[in-house]
This record gives structure tokens, sequence and C-alpha cells, in this order.
């Protein structure tokens, strides 16, 4: 099936979930939200319950009718027109609500992301500034996002400031999030109001305060109502469609220029949105953390019952990130056969470094490899804070290799040079030792002249023997260099 036929499949089970009689039937829809606020608040000791069962009720009865205006038996009707319709997504505008000329904007398509990842990615708030655009000409950036206040497990008030472009005043948006969940046919919808100075605010009515939420001072507050709707495609995949009412407060500027940008600006960000979905998905940090959070298990558990709920937060939190612990274990087998190899370089040594640098064995190379075997050892722990270092970034298994084998030469080097030092030091003191014995024969009487010219030159036949071995010994360790060094050079390429 082709890309224009699946986004159209998705639309269809998407209409066809917002059409049924539980949605449609304010009865029914109430009873689900009764049940929803009922198990996750506290509100029906306190009396005010009734009042914010029906508030809830009729504002998701309105934005669901407003998804199913959508549909293409409805769209007539609705007066919707088409911007933009591709594989992907397609964004459609209409008229606004009676006594504003602001249009009202949908944009719907499929996203590669698992639910409730793309669920994260639009609930928090504290998360915006790392994927909405950050521009610098023209100005246009997240100043500040967070939460103010959470009501409960599925409600919560964010405050998002932006700053815009001169001479514009910064803007400010806050914003009541409530999800009502649909798990009978795996969607999620998300109620978006925005909170004005002016409303009157209190538990009984609204089921918040507004304990929490500044006054509007130097920053203009815009206003924003509308949601967006997620339902389940495959364990990997959404469909996502939004519809918003928005007013950014510029009285000054003509409605059919905001409107011409507002459509040309709601597909890129849709783009956006699903380039994070996908991004998110393969792993990332910070929402893995989020994803941690009761809401998510929640639907995790809903949307794949056969798998328990610690299952499932295992299974998203580290979706994306196994390639690390694949990584992890490679490094372990790879340090097995490091370990492995070392011996085997050690025989190696043993059978071609030897005293005349031919192919024989000899005692001076194994006590080299024994020395590098105890080395290594007390690297050990060193090197095990090294892989806690490393776990933070993914090197692949040759260039680990790489690594360790230069580890291991520059280890060979580091032993030899401190060998060849203390042989030097042992020739110094040697030299340094026959002065004393020519300058006390210096100082003898003219009649042992002849007598102290033996003795130097008997010295001088007994040093020789001594320099001419440690020199030897000096060419050894040279050439057991070399060839270590032409061992590992291979492991190097």
């Amino acid at each position: 099936m082709d890309g224009k036929g699946t986004i159209s499949d998705y639309r269809r089970k998407m209409d066809t979930t917002l059409a049924s009689p539980d949605l449609t039937n304010h009865e029914k829809l109430q009873a689900l939200v009764r049940n929803q606020i009922l198990q996750y608040s506290d509100l029906q000791f306190e009396g005010g319950i009734e009042n914010v069962i029906e508030r809830r009720s009729n504002e998701l009865s309105n934005f669901l009718g407003m998804l199913r205006s959508s549909a293409d038996s409805d769209r007539s009707n609705a007066a919707w027109k088409v911007k933009h319709d591709t594989d992907e997504f397609r964004v459609m505008y209409r008229e606004g609500p009676e006594g504003t000329p602001l249009h009202t904007l949908l944009v719907e398509g499929y996203v590669d992301g698992p639910l409730d990842v793309c669920m994260c990615i639009s609930w928090e708030s504290g998360l915006y500034n790392k994927w909405w655009p950050q521009t610098a000409i023209p100005s246009f950036k997240v100043i500040s996002s967070h939460c103010l206040q959470r009501v409960g497990p599925g409600e919560q008030i964010s405050l998002v400031r932006m700053k815009v472009s001169w001479p514009l005043s910064s803007r400010e948006a806050v914003i009541h999030y409530f999800a009502f969940e649909y798990f009978q046919d795996d969607l999620m919808v998300v109620l978006l109001n925005s909170i004005s100075d002016s409303e009157t605010i209190d538990r009984q009515s609204h089921g918040f305060t507004r304990d929490g939420i500044p006054n509007a001072e130097e920053l203009v507050r815009i206003d924003v109502v509308g949601g967006f709707a997620l339902q389940k495609v495959t364990a990997e995949r959404s469909y996502f469609r939004t519809i918003a009412n928005m007013d950014i407060k510029l009285d000054f500027v003509p409605p059919s220029f905001l409107n011409f940008i507002s459509r040309q600006l709601v597909g890129s960000g849709f783009k956006l949105y699903k380039k994070e979905v996908a991004s998110v998905s393969k792993g990332d940090q910070k929402f893995c953390e989020a994803l941690k959070d009761p809401l998510y298990a929640r639907i995790r558990q809903a949307l794949d019952p056969d798998n328990s709920a610690v299952a499932g937060d295992e299974k998203r939190i580290t979706f994306g990130m196994r390639s690390g612990e694949e990584d992890e274990a490679k490094r372990n087998e790879l340090e097995k056969s490091e370990g492995g190899e070392m011996s085997d370089d050690c025989s190696l040594k043993s059978a071609y470094c030897t005293s005349d640098g031919s192919c024989s064995g000899g005692d001076e190379t194994t006590e080299g490899c024994r020395d590098e075997t105890t080395e290594g050892s007390r690297d050990e722990t060193t090197e095990g804070s090294r892989d806690e270092a490393r776990k933070e970034v993914c090197i692949s298994g040759e260039v680990e290799k790489a690594l360790l084998t230069l580890e291991n030469v520059i280890a060979i080097f580091k032993q030899q040079r401190s060998e060849t030092n203390l042989e030097d030091d042992q020739i110094s003191r040697s030299s340094t030792s026959v002065e004393p014995t020519m300058n006390h024969s210096s100082r003898e009487t003219s009649d042992s002249k002849v007598e102290r010219s033996d003795s130097k030159s008997s010295s001088a036949l007994q040093l020789q023997p001594s320099i001419n071995h440690k020199l030897e010994n000096v060419t050894k360790n040279k050439k057991h260099r070399f060839c270590c060094f032409a061992l590992h050079l291979p492991l190097l390429r």
C-alpha cells in the first residue's frame, strides 16, 4: 500500500473512533470523564466534584466536535479549506469562531514514534526549549517554559514565555492541560485552554486555584483554545491531529496577514514535531527521565496489556539506548580477547626477541612479559574508571581495539625506558669509581711511576669487560624494544 493510502487509513481510523457512541453521546462522555477524575482526584471530598466534571465534559465535547468536523464526510459542511495535503501530513484552515477575524488551524499526520513518546513531547512544557525553534534573526525563542501547578496525573498548568522580534513585546501564555484517556480505541485527547487574568478561578468551579500563577505585567498574555488527539497505529507509529484558535494580540497587524503567516508556519511546526518524536524514540536522556512519570507508565500499560507496568517502563525508557548496552558487552568481550592477545604477545616475544635479535627463546623477554602482566594488573583500577567514562560515549569496536593496543605498546615502551635509565645509571657509577683510583695514583712518589703505570693499565683492563657487558645489555634492550614495536605495529594498522 502506498503512502497516500496508508495515511488515509490512519485518518479514517481516527474519524471512526471519534464518531463512536461513547464520544458523541454527552451522558456517556460525562460518565467517562467522571470515572477518570474520581480515579485520580481528591475533589470528591470537597464537594466540588460535580462542577468540575460538568466543566471538563463540556470542554471535551466541544473539542471532539471540532476534531470530527475535519472528517472527509463532514468537511463540506464545516467549510474547511486545504492548504497542504501530502503523503505525511495535511494542513487545513477555516473561519474562526464568531467575533474573531483569525482562522482556526488544523494539522494532522503520522509520526514515527510510540504514543507515550508523542504525548511526552507535547505535554512536558519544561522541555519545549529542546525542540521549539530558537532563531536570532528574526528573533523568536523560548525564554522560559515550566509547569506551574500539577493538578493531577493528567492535568497541569504551565507557563510558556517567548521572545519575538522588535518592536513587539515578549509574549506569554498560561495554559491549562487536561488529558482524556480512551484506551478502548488507543486514543488520547488533550485539551489546551489559556487562563486569563480577568477570569475568576477557584477550586470548586475549576478544580484548581491561582496558586503559583503569576500576574501579567510587562509581557503580553495571549489566548489559546484547542488541543490535540493521538492514536496508536502500531507499536512504533502514531497518528496526530491538532486544532487551535489563537489570538497573539497584534491588533495593529492586518488579520489577513496573520492568517497567511500562520498557514505557512503550521506545516513547518508539524515537521519539527515529527522530527523530534523520531529523535526521542532513538534515545534522549532528558526525555527518558520524563518518561518515567506515572502518566506515561499508565499509557504504556494500557496500550500493551501483555506486559507488566514495570516491563513496559523498561521497554520504553531503554528504547533506542540498547545500543549502549550492546557496546558495553562488546567492550567486555574485547577486553577478554585483548587479555588473550597479551598472553600471545608474550609468547611471541619469547620466541622472537632474544639477546642477539634472532628467533629463539630468552629468559629476558619472558621476564619483560611478566612485568607487562604485573603492570596491567596494577592499571586494572584505572581502566575501570576509564570504562565508566566511556559509557557516556558510544565507541565502535574497531576504535576501542586500536586504543587498547596503543595503550599496550605505550606500556611496553615505558617499561623498557625505565630499565634503560637504570642500566645507564649503573654504568655511570662504574665509570665514576675509576677517578679516585687515578687521583690516588698521581699523589705517589716518583719512585713508583712504573708501578703506578702498571696499576693503571691493570685497572683499565679490569673495567673494560664490565663496560662492554653493560653496552651489550643496552643493545639487547634496544633490539627487544624494536621487536616489540614490530609485533604491535600491524595491530595499530
